[in-house]
């Protein structure tokens, strides 16, 4: 089955709660194009991972490090099973069998996929767990209760509130960068504020008109508004990354933006004879990236 990748149209973040966590406001989308994943029981009563090194570059190794060749421990899928036990102790234990192609450092979602993917599995036969899934889900990443959801949606909090929205198909350029961002860095560089009477407040991004342009498609009229604040940090370290996106523009793209905290950096396009063009010329010009299409 596929765990697909996400993006980010635009990316607020409001403040700093008391607890650490950054209130965040975007609307995320669910991409056709992820990691391949498969669960097998294994009566063992533990987690066991067999998986298929897709990426490349310091991405590929970041991977093997928390992969069954390096500590797998540390990876988000064992610390799920583990949480799960805490609901469910006589789970039987599964085989995960991944092809993993969503890079780590990317702003994509990989882990957070893969961790809704399992607990789906794991509580999808069992209806009366799944409230206590649900609110496990944000302690095991902010990104995992988005994906425990079938459609794209406006999210707000810490990624926990979650509505549905309603969007036209699209397709698009992705970028995917031989390099990583670190998540926390790029937190500590936008130094928000700390207020105590966090979720008090209410904040949309969207209005009426914005609404009616992705009901509609009208992909242009995106970048009056949405605005990934990342994209700050993340170009001043490394410049390519704003170089690339004024490139999706400059070759036809109708909006452009870095993803979550980056590294990768999507356009959307108007049609599949336009993304090949598109592609190619990224692909000549940024020959250290990695570029692919995308429908949503």
């Amino acid at each position: 089955m596929l765990c697909p990748a996400k993006i980010n149209l635009g990316l607020r973040v409001l403040y700093k709660r008391p607890d650490n966590y950054h209130e965040i406001e975007s609307i995320f989308l669910k991409l056709n194009w992820g990691d391949d994943i498969e669960f097998i029981p294994n009566g063992l009563g533990k987690v066991r991972l067999f998986s298929k090194n897709e990426l490349f570059g310091v991405k590929r190794l970041l991977f093997e490090e928390v992969s069954e060749r390096g500590d797998f421990s540390k990876n988000i899928l064992f610390k799920t099973f583990e949480k799960a036990k805490q609901i469910k102790n006589d789970l039987d234990g599964v085989d995960i069998h991944l092809t993993k192609r969503i890079p780590p450092g990317g702003g994509l979602g990989g882990g957070s996929t893969n961790a809704a993917s399992l607990l789906t599995y794991l509580f999808g036969d069992f209806p009366e767990l799944l409230v206590p899934m649900q609110k496990m889900a944000s302690s095991i990443g902010a990104d995992v209760p988005f994906f425990l959801r079938p459609a794209h949606a406006h999210v707000s909090g810490i990624g926990e509130i979650l509505q549905s929205i309603s969007l036209a198909p699209g397709i698009g350029i992705l970028s995917i960068p031989p390099f990583s961002i670190n998540t926390k860095e790029s937190y500590f560089s936008l130094k928000k504020p700390l207020q105590s009477d966090w979720g008090q407040k209410s904040w949309s991004l969207l209005d009426e008109d914005l609404s009616f342009a992705l009901q509609q498609g009208d992909w242009s009229k995106l970048r009056e508004k949405f605005e990934n604040d990342f994209e700050r940090y993340a170009f001043s370290e490394f410049p390519e990354l704003e170089a690339l996106k004024q490139d999706l523009y400059i070759q036809g793209c109708s909006f452009a933006s870095m993803t979550g905290t980056g590294s990768c950096v999507y356009g959307f396009v108007e049609g599949i004879e336009q993304a090949s063009s598109i592609q190619k010329w990224m692909t000549q010009n940024y020959p250290k990236h990695y570029f692919i299409q995308f429908s949503f």
